[in-house]
């Protein structure tokens, strides 16, 4: 189709002395409506600054002076494009076709200025999510913020109290660490001359995060040992009052005045308490299997109940094992699934989400060496003909594969009971067992804590803010899985989104007014309220579509997940990292006579099988799409 143009001579053309400059382009990620066929170049005045766009080869002008508009809150009345047509610009109509290369008149910049606070920003916690939102800060210009953090160091409380020593990140380094969010930053590979493996240990971690915070300049904008006692707005709405104590020696609380607060309060805050009745009686070791209580030394050569099935409990079976206990009994009211390494990491390196029935068809794979059928778990729903996978359950998948392989040599035994009493190196179980053993590991999981509802002053959650303030968001990774479609077992692609919304609406907080009355509601209840269900956030992040460039913006942060973790390892590579360890646990198992002589079993997944699954989710989607039968 030819696009009629008028050649016209646009009186203080700004751009014509910078004709031949060469200019950044920005690409915002946004397509508009149709089948994206082409590149469109819009520049500013002074041809200064340029965004891309993709356009169908139908894409008409007020399309795009919508999402100019869109970009820099300019009425798009006062925009008007003309095409670069030589050194000369080509004023368009209003239904012409765009060109590929456009000058946005009235446009002077396409950077928006950020809010203007007359207090800093207050950030509460200097874990992923509350150094990620530094970041974002000052990638976007803004320098007045201040964390806050109760611990001596960075990483969170998770990794630095709950975690122990052995402890290591389940899923892969591809998609946790701390700059993940940048596309330009590599997947690292060691901090200070200590490694950063395949699977890092909580010590590798914590040196992730304190050299990445040098290298990022946090460290300047951090007070350790601070605790925020409460929030409460200031009665002339120019901000904020966050009443602190130091967490150590006798010094003064201090009251600070802040122009918005991000807070990142975690969720794994206390250990969930539970006794039984004899415990005095039980004469053997019991402790719970979080916050660096276990001594494992007591479990050697002895018969251990590690009681409950979430993700605690898949890291125990391998400590246990590790420090050469005699046989684990993992006891629970309910078998969760947990996922194993493979599946993890294809999960984490396909662009599109894994349909539930495939990827249960994975796990069985593993699942097959202990004998238990997937989809007969209490958290699968499906229908007759197994179409789809709805996977609910209250606890993230554990991802492992020593599990398994303790099971197949059985090291490890799932009972679906309940303990009813203890006696003398003994469990009596509420379905009449008795479980002869000498050692104990509650491995109940973590609550979080309703103080921290009462420290923000929040009393319902409107999407992520506090009683639907922009300037005051709250975050912390999930705690369920509620799918029937699959796209990450990381909580690290997680908080990259949210840190972003956290910045982005105290950037441009009247861009919330454009989403807030989309935006999901939620009071306290089992949980506190800051602690959202995975169906919370599904809507909050469909809301964002009414924000373009935002939405962009965290479409390209999900993207990473893909590239990272490819970036990271390939296929094979990572099938043999996988194929070694599960190689040395058996060496170790036979060395130190902890099984029997029953057949080895070969690592069960194959580089064919992952290629295959590849295959079958891409023809999937398309399927879905109506681009095949």
């Amino acid at each position: 189709m030819v696009v009629e143009t008028t050649l016209v001579a646009v009186d203080g053309y700004p751009g014509q002395e910078k004709a031949n400059k060469l200019v950044e382009k920005v690409e915002t990620g946004i397509f508009t409506s149709g089948k994206a066929t082409r590149v469109i170049e819009i520049y500013n005045e002074s041809e200064s600054e340029c965004i891309t766009i993709g356009a169908s080869s139908s894409t008409k002008i007020p399309e795009v002076c919508d999402i100019v508009s869109s970009y820099t809150k300019i009425d798009p009345d006062r925009i008007q494009l003309v095409a670069k047509v030589g050194c000369f610009p080509v004023k368009q109509k209003l239904h012409d076709e765009v060109a590929s290369k456009v000058i946005a008149l009235g446009v002077k910049s396409f950077k928006r200025p950020i809010a203007k606070y007359e207090h800093p920003v207050l950030i509460i916690g200097a874990g992923l999510g509350g150094l990620q939102t530094a970041m974002f800060f000052l990638q976007n210009g803004r320098k007045d913020f201040i964390i806050v953090e109760k611990l001596h160091d960075v990483g969170g409380h998770s990794w630095h109290n709950v975690a122990n020593k052995f402890t290591k990140l389940q899923t892969e380094r591809g998609t946790y660490h701390l700059d993940y969010i940048f596309a330009d930053k590599p997947v690292p590979e060691e901090f200070d001359g200590l490694k950063y493996k395949t699977w890092p240990s909580r010590d590798q971690l914590l040196k992730m995060f304190q050299v990445s915070a040098r290298q990022n300049g946090l460290y300047e904008y951090i007070r350790f040992f601070t605790e925020v006692q409460k929030v409460k707005p200031l009665p002339d709405g120019s901000g904020y009052a966050a009443h602190t104590c130091p967490v150590r020696g006798e010094e003064e609380g201090e009251l600070m005045l802040t122009g918005a607060v991000c807070a990142w309060p975690g969720n794994l805050c206390n250990v969930r308490e539970i006794t039984w009745p004899g415990e005095d009686d039980f004469g053997g070791y019991i402790e719970y299997a979080s916050f660096c209580k276990v001594d494992y030394r007591q479990c050697e050569g002895k018969n251990v109940i590690l009681y409950g099935h979430g993700a605690f409990t898949i890291e125990n079976v391998r400590t246990l094992v590790e420090h050469k206990c005699k046989k684990v009994f993992v006891m629970c009211r309910k078998r969760n699934l947990c996922g194993m390494k493979v599946v993890s990491w294809m999960v984490g390196s396909l662009e599109i989400p894994m349909p539930g029935p495939i990827m249960l068809e994975a796990f069985q794979v593993m699942y097959d060496l202990v004998g238990f059928d997937v989809w007969s778990a209490h958290s699968v729903k499906t229908d007759a003909k197994r179409s789809f996978a709805h996977v609910s359950q209250k606890t993230v998948f554990g991802v492992t594969d020593v599990y398994f392989l303790a099971g197949y040599y059985g090291l490890m035994d799932v009972v679906v009971d309940e303990i009813k009493r203890l006696t003398n190196g003994c469990a009596q179980t509420k379905k009449g067992k008795k479980i002869k053993c000498e050692a104990i590991l509650k491995a109940v999981g973590t609550v979080p804590d309703f103080k921290i509802d009462k420290m923000l002053g929040l009393k319902e959650l409107v999407g992520i803010w506090v009683n639907g303030d922009a300037k005051r968001p709250v975050a912390c990774n999930g705690m369920f899985v509620e799918a029937r479609n699959f796209g990450s077992f990381s909580s690290g692609p997680g908080f990259g989104p949210l840190a972003k919304m956290h910045q982005w609406f105290i950037d441009y907080p009247d861009d919330f007014d454009v989403v807030r009355d989309t935006m999901p509601r939620k009071k306290a209840g089992d949980n506190p309220c800051y602690v959202p269900g995975a169906t919370h956030m599904l809507p909050i992040f469909t809301g964002m579509a009414a924000l373009p460039m935002l939405q962009a913006q965290l479409t390209f942060l999900d993207s990473l997940k893909a590239a990272k973790q490819k970036a990271s390892l390939p296929t094979k590579k990572y099938l043999a990292d996988c194929r070694a360890e599960w190689e040395a646990y058996i060496e170790f198992f036979k060395k130190n006579n902890m099984v029997d002589d029953r057949k080895e079993p070969p690592y069960p997944y194959t580089e064919e099988m992952v290629e295959g699954w590849y295959d079958r989710v891409k023809m999937e989607w398309m399927r879905k799409a109506g681009m095949i039968q």
